[in-house]
């Protein structure tokens, strides 16, 4: 009798899968573990995409501030400024009128003195000013020019009455150093949530 001998292999017993198993995972494993790293990342991506949404939902982002520091080691005092302009004005102690110096918040957080506002001309008005302009608006005089400074120095006395506007607010200088004092004035950026900012004025 012949016996005819079969080509076609024999499935691998299920004690080789139990040996597979034991020396690692198993191709099913293999493929959850996949399953779960990618699950994983498309988490942390989706996370992170709704925290950057809620941030600028909330107005989180920089604003220009002012620094107000009072003498050497005093205490500073901290304006935002959202139009970057503001005006500094002070009682001119010759033809006591008033003086205003509109002074603009740079990219940089350098301050450019662009306008000076007055009454009237006379001793110790400028009239000129290399590259300026003078025009005369709404009855006043109006020096247009470009002058940068990295921070402004001054003196403040209660005779000039100096002060500060932003927006609609003025603040008398003295509210910030002690008469005859030194003060200092700077711009920085400060990280904020606007939206939390709401409804306050000059904070």
């Amino acid at each position: 009798m012949v016996v005819l001998r079969s080509k076609t292999k024999i499935p691998y017993p299920a004690s080789h899968f139990s040996h597979l198993r034991r020396g690692g995972l198993s191709i099913g494993e293999i493929q959850c573990s996949d399953f779960m790293r990618q699950r994983s990342k498309l988490t942390g991506t989706a996370l992170i995409i709704l925290i950057v949404i809620v941030l600028v939902g909330c107005g989180v982002g920089k604003e220009k501030v002012l620094v107000l520091k009072e003498g050497r080691g005093g205490s500073e005092y901290h304006i935002t400024v959202p139009d970057r302009v503001f005006i500094l004005s002070f009682i001119h102690s010759v033809h006591h009128t008033p003086v205003h110096e509109v002074i603009e918040v740079q990219n940089d957080n350098t301050l450019t003195l662009k306008e000076l506002r007055y009454d009237t001309l006379g001793v110790g008005m400028p009239y000129d000013y290399e590259n300026g302009t003078l025009e005369i608006i709404d009855g006043k005089f109006v020096l247009k020019f470009d002058r940068k400074f990295d921070s402004i120095n001054m003196i403040v006395s209660p005779i000039p009455e100096h002060s500060i506007t932003i927006g609609e607010n003025t603040y008398p200088l003295l509210e910030f150093t002690d008469p005859e004092s030194s003060l200092e004035i700077k711009a920085v950026d400060k990280w904020s949530f606007r939206w939390f900012r709401l409804g306050r004025k000059g904070a």
